[in-house]
């Protein structure tokens, strides 16, 4: 299956079922955290734009588009100059959420999505693209949510070969309930 035809496939799986939705959320949130490449550990910044769809009996579906801008100073030593830049991201949470009271809840939630990322030298440049899945908790307080992720996937092209990547997140948003 395509790079296209697998982003089409996570909106449709994202959209809203109008009639058993009870609530909606939508959040930017940033985030700080681990990111492994390659066996080789540096650190990402992220910002996340989502919308999550609360069910019925708390069922959660979502949909989420992620920016990360990555640093890993090892890969740069190890691979004799080449960077990683930053990587694009779409994910579908799947999971529960649990009130606790008032305008409080927990998310928690596996994920599924495709990413795609950059990684460049003085005289080229590659895009490493695959399927990355994962799971993560959000206490959404208020208005505000704090939350805990980790994700993996396998990144593949057409030059470089095949890698793993690994993500420790810790985020930090705003949610809009609609």
């Amino acid at each position: 299956m395509n790079k296209c035809q697998w982003l089409i496939c996570l909106s449709l799986a994202a959209a809203p079922a109008a009639a058993n939705v009870v609530n909606q959320d939508i959040y930017l949130a940033a985030s700080i955290g681990a990111h492994e490449f390659a066996d080789e550990a540096g650190g990402k910044f992220g910002i996340h734009f989502g919308g999550k769809n609360i069910f019925e009996r708390g069922f959660m579906l979502g949909g989420e588009l992620e920016f990360s801008k990555i640093t890993n100073d090892d890969f740069e030593k190890r691979y004799s100059g080449d960077k990683e830049d930053y990587s694009l991201a779409a994910n579908v949470p799947i999971g529960k959420r649990f009130e606790l009271g008032g305008e409080n809840a927990i998310d928690a939630y596996g994920l599924i999505g495709y990413s795609s990322l950059r990684v460049y030298s003085d005289t080229a440049s590659e895009r490493l693209d695959g399927v990355r899945w994962g799971a993560g908790v959000d206490g959404n307080f208020s208005n505000f949510l704090v939350g805990l992720r980790y994700t993996q996937g396998k990144l593949d092209s057409d030059l470089v070969g095949d890698y793993t990547e690994k993500n420790l997140s810790l985020q930090l948003g705003y949610r809009f309930q609609l």
